[in-house]
């Protein structure tokens, strides 16, 4: 007479395997997921749309990142690395909310033809304290 596992053990035996099928779903729906984010986010922060999209880095004080950009319509992606909240606006036009450090806006400046552009944050001092940059727009606009 072969030897059976008991019934406690077998039902724990069960309970591993029911345990490993839920962790692999469970990672099958987390890749999937993942996947599904990096497709959209492809077609609709790389200016897939024709946009021009710059890239920008608030820090106390400076405005750094993509300053040049093709003709057309225009982003702004602006991520605040300082330690005191900033935000950035064309001088005339647009102006993101204030961002507290490490929070990002996109900020969409419409359609932009070739010249340069002034870039600020509009809190108090911030001008003053060299929070300015300019943006050159150039040639023909981005193709769609």
């Amino acid at each position: 007479m072969a030897d059976r596992p008991s019934r406690r053990e077998e039902r724990y035996r069960q309970a591993k395997a029911r345990d490993r099928r839920r962790l692999v779903g469970a990672l099958g729906l987390a890749v999937a997921g993942a996947v599904v984010l990096a497709l959209i986010v492809a077609s609709s922060g790389g200016g897939g749309d024709g946009a021009s999209v710059a890239q920008l880095t608030l820090g106390d004080f400076t405005i750094t990142g993509d300053l040049d950009v093709a003709a057309g319509d225009v982003r702004l992606e602006a991520v605040n690395q300082g330690k005191v909240p900033h935000n950035v606006g064309l001088r005339g036009g647009p102006i993101t909310s204030d961002l507290r450090p490490g929070e990002t806006a996109t900020l969409d400046l419409g359609q932009l033809t070739p010249g340069t552009y002034e870039l600020y944050c509009d809190l108090s001092g911030h001008v003053e304290r060299g929070m300015v940059a300019t943006l050159t727009v150039t040639g023909a606009p981005a193709e769609a």
